[in-house]
């Protein structure tokens, strides 16, 4: 028996659509959207060479207008894989592919949504709108450039990996790089240099210290305080010269009551005080490029929010238990937010997200397609 909807998901997941690779499942997304007899379909270049789509099917007048946005980017694929990452099948009630929970389930799904539709010959007052974006992982630069392609909406839902449970609060980011500073020497005269990773060993410790001394507001559905993850090093030409410069990036993931800019701060100031204690630390301290691009800001929406208690009615709808629970990870709806569009998150997935072997419950893909399509009925009618 046909299932258009399985065979969507398995073609959308044979395509390599690896972090700038994103070209092809743009282009294959906006030949289906056409060939439904979506009205408004585009190609959009975020980055060069990496293109989002963005679809708009009209609605009959008078109604709200829905977004449903999801990346078409994923992450490299794990050598770890027993099977074709890109060979998709469905065994045991999973559907195995890679990017499948972050997050090709939850794109397709809404792909699905516009693809039934388009094709029942009936449509909702307001419009539905599709954002396939690239560039997430360069901090929503993909959503943005569909956003001022005039791909908007009244409301949103994003669909970042969540198990289908409702999220209307994650935590935000700051991607720091730091640099010490020393003096080139060879091992034979040391004495005349000033070795820059000898200078950032204190400066570790101070992060370590001050990962458990930021003041923050603690949040019942993010539980802990910021998380700092010390992710890269690298010092030094060759081991018989004292190293002139040493970096360091690192992630501190952050509750909604810090800000990423006050947080610099704190560790601008951390290292001044280990500089008076010890002049020879020169050091500065920047966000990353990676975050410049996209600033991960943390976000929250009211649960009374319309498009809360929307989203709460179309679990309910399609026969679940609706539950809200925070997102440990940044989403688009920062960028949505930013353009004055208020967003939920709700998308199959379960952690860790990216890994080996990776899969969606099968049941879970069919109910976030019908959570969607009863969102878009609640919402643009």
């Amino acid at each position: 028996m046909s299932d258009p909807e399985l065979d969507l998901l398995l073609k959308t997941l044979s395509i390599d659509s690896t972090w700038g690779r994103e070209k092809e499942l743009a282009e294959f997304m906006a030949h289906r959207l056409e060939s439904w007899g979506v009205d408004d379909v585009q190609l959009v270049e975020s980055l060069p060479g990496r293109h989002s789509v963005g679809g708009r099917l009209r609605g009959t007048g008078g109604g709200k207008s829905l977004l449903l946005n999801g990346h078409l980017d994923i992450y490299e694929v794990s050598p770890d894989w027993t099977r074709d990452p890109f060979g998709p099948v469905v065994e045991d009630g999973k559907v195995y592919g890679a990017g499948i929970a972050d997050m090709k389930a939850a794109t397709t799904a809404a792909l699905a949504v516009l693809r039934r539709i388009a094709l029942s010959g009936t449509r909702p007052a307001g419009d539905v709108v599709f954002q396939g974006v690239s560039c997430h992982f360069e901090g929503g630069v993909g959503t943005r450039s569909l956003l001022e392609a005039g791909f908007t909406a009244d409301g949103a839902i994003c669909g970042e990996p969540t198990d289908n449970t409702i999220g209307t609060v994650h935590r935000g980011a700051a991607y720091l790089k730091i640099t010490t500073y020393g003096r080139q020497a060879h091992t034979s005269a040391k004495q005349l240099g000033l070795n820059a990773i000898e200078t950032m060993e204190p400066i570790l410790a101070g992060m370590r210290r001050l990962e458990g001394a930021m003041p923050y507001t603690p949040h019942p559905e993010l539980p802990g305080g910021p998380n700092l993850n010390i992710g890269t090093i690298r010092g030094g030409t060759k081991h018989n010269q004292v190293p002139d410069r040493c970096e360091m990036t690192c992630d501190i993931r952050l509750l909604p009551s810090q800000d990423p800019y006050d947080v610099k701060v704190q560790v601008e100031q951390m290292i001044g005080d280990l500089k008076a204690a010890d002049p020879r630390i020169e050091a500065t301290v920047e966000f990353s490029d990676h975050w410049l691009s996209g600033p991960r800001l943390p976000y929250e929406i009211d649960k009374a929010s319309p498009i809360s208690v929307a989203a709460a009615q179309a679990v309910s709808r399609a026969g679940a238990e609706p539950v809200y629970r925070g997102i440990q990870f940044w989403t688009d709806m920062v960028p949505l937010k930013q353009y004055g569009i208020p967003a939920v998150n709700i998308g199959p997935g379960t952690p860790p997200y990216s890994w080996a072997d990776e899969w969606v419950e099968l049941a879970k893909y069919r109910e976030i397609i019908d959570i969607y399509h009863q969102a878009v009925d609640l919402w643009c009618n």
